[in-house]
């Protein structure tokens, strides 16, 4: 399942998030996203389930490499489309400017994303001094 804009929202509040906080919960990636606490849980499960975060028992949320990746991408990514956002008809608020740069960029597919980080995965784990590691 690709990850649509939903997802990276969700996974660019929690990227934002870790920058200026150790500590991620729930709660406070909802307040970010002005959603409800249910919405936030169901969207961190899939998050976890894509190997992009590790939830604690106790409730904190962190990136895993693969998600500070990812988050790091797709970040590089919408920059680059607000940065070059093709001109239309009437005028876009930055709300609405950064909405259809999300949903471009979701629309990419995940290998964009994650391409590089697993061939940097699979090339480590077939490498010799690997071998020695584990």
């Amino acid at each position: 399942m690709e990850l649509t804009s939903a997802h990276l929202r969700y996974l660019l509040a929690i990227y934002e998030i870790s920058r200026t906080h150790l500590d991620i919960s729930s709660r406070s990636v909802a307040e970010k996203l002005g959603v409800t606490k249910p919405s936030v849980v169901r969207i961190l499960n899939l998050l976890m389930e894509r190997g992009m975060i590790v939830k604690e028992h106790y409730g904190k949320i962190y990136l895993t490499d693969r998600g500070l990746w990812v988050a790091k991408q797709v970040s590089r990514e919408l920059d680059t489309i607000v940065e070059h956002f093709p001109p239309v008809e009437g005028d876009l608020t930055e709300e609405e400017r950064f909405n259809a740069a999300l949903a471009m960029t979701s629309a990419l597919p995940d290998r964009i994303f994650t391409g590089e980080y697993d061939r940097l995965l699979d090339s480590a784990a077939e490498s010799p001094e690997s071998e020695n590691i584990l």
